[in-house]
């Protein structure tokens, strides 16, 4: 890097959201077409007091998502500590900001913590993240399904189109989850046709020295069914991740249910209950934008009016909950990495300087 010169992922972080954010001022402009003045007036005259309450959620969001990581982890090892989980949580949360890739940057993180730290192998721990998956699909479709619903039988006009989204966003968690299920009880089969697939790709490239590789696959598939056959038999620890994840949805709907309060327009829960899963299909696709600026808010805007909501109420209460989700996050996940990331990836400072020095030259 050229003395006087930015690093190039500086540049990326600051440009790319840039760029999301005028998208956003220009979708909430020209397509939604709300009142700016209006708007700003609704930010400035809410009730301040509910911030408070919406940072502690925002907490409960995290550390309850962590919680839930943290039963299962807990079946392959009971050396990880609940306080290891939180960081470790957060420091992912924090990359997954940094590097939205549907939430697969912070499980890479989270399995890199439990191989550096406890040697865990990643393919005995990929197990939980499977689970862990299967777990939030169902909790996904459950809150669609629950908030769909309690607006139908209470008479609540809501625009067809808007059902049907939220019908097919659940059957696709609900097919994400069938698919987890189905590598969960039939990893037999899983095995074979990884197996059989990756003889396939050898022939067809005609490379004879991959099949050396083969004997790792079998080794890591074999760890993973072993891992695997544990959490099966600790249902215990299952339900209570499932609960976990349960009431981390209740924290995270209820951060823009207590905006709504707080600029005077209440809110149904379970209207949130199903805006919330739909407008975060939003956030597990990969943009490649730090915190899905400008796209997300464009979704949670077109959601909420979707639903019957006043379109300057919705940009407003927009902008109060991504202050909190992505600014205080930001600043809250991002000390933690900084303050606990290398003590608990066992790296000094200045290996940590070495690593990002390598990083900065390969970007």
């Amino acid at each position: 890097m050229e003395r006087g010169r930015l690093p190039s992922s500086v540049v990326k972080l600051a440009i790319l959201p840039a760029l999301g954010l005028a998208f956003f001022a220009l979708f909430v402009t020209l397509v939604v077409r709300i009142d700016v003045r209006r708007t700003v007036d609704i930010l400035l005259s809410s009730r301040k007091e509910y911030f408070a309450l919406a940072l502690a959620l925002d907490v409960g969001f995290m550390v309850f998502y962590a919680t839930a990581w943290f039963f299962l982890v807990r079946i392959i090892s009971d050396k990880v500590r609940f306080r290891e989980a939180v960081l470790v949580m957060m420091i992912s949360w924090f990359g997954d900001m940094l590097i939205p890739a549907a939430f697969i940057t912070g499980e890479v993180v989270r399995l890199a913590f439990l191989k550096r730290k406890y040697g865990i192998d990643m393919s005995k721990a990929a197990a939980t993240v499977v689970v862990h998956r299967l777990l939030s699909a169902i909790a996904f479709a459950l809150f669609i399904f629950l908030g769909a619903a309690y607006l139908v039988l209470n008479g609540y006009r809501v625009v067809t189109d808007v059902l049907l989204q939220a019908a097919f966003f659940a059957l696709l968690a609900l097919s994400l989850a069938a698919l987890c299920v189905l590598v969960i009880f039939r990893i037999d089969l899983f095995e074979r046709v990884l197996v059989s697939f990756f003889d396939r790709v050898v022939r067809l490239l005609r490379r004879r020295y991959l099949e050396r590789y083969r004997k790792y696959i079998e080794e890591s598939l074999a760890s993973f069914k072993s891992s695997m056959d544990m959490i099966k038999g600790r249902r215990l620890n299952v339900a209570l991740s499932f609960v976990s994840l349960i009431t981390q949805w209740i924290c995270g709907i209820m951060i823009p249910y207590v905006f709504f309060r707080s600029v005077g327009y209440p809110v149904s829960f379970w209207l949130l209950a199903m805006a919330f899963p739909m407008y975060g299909v939003i956030d597990n696709i990969p943009f490649g934008i730090p915190a899905n600026a400008g796209v997300l808010d464009a979704a949670m805007v077109s959601t909420f009016v979707l639903l019957g909501i006043d379109k300057e109420v919705a940009a407003a209460v927009t902008g109060l909950t991504r202050i909190v989700i992505v600014i205080f996050e930001a600043i809250l996940t991002g000390a933690i990495s900084m303050v606990f990331g290398p003590r608990l990836f066992n790296l000094s400072f200045s290996k940590l300087r070495e690593l990002l020095r390598e990083r900065e030259k390969l970007l």
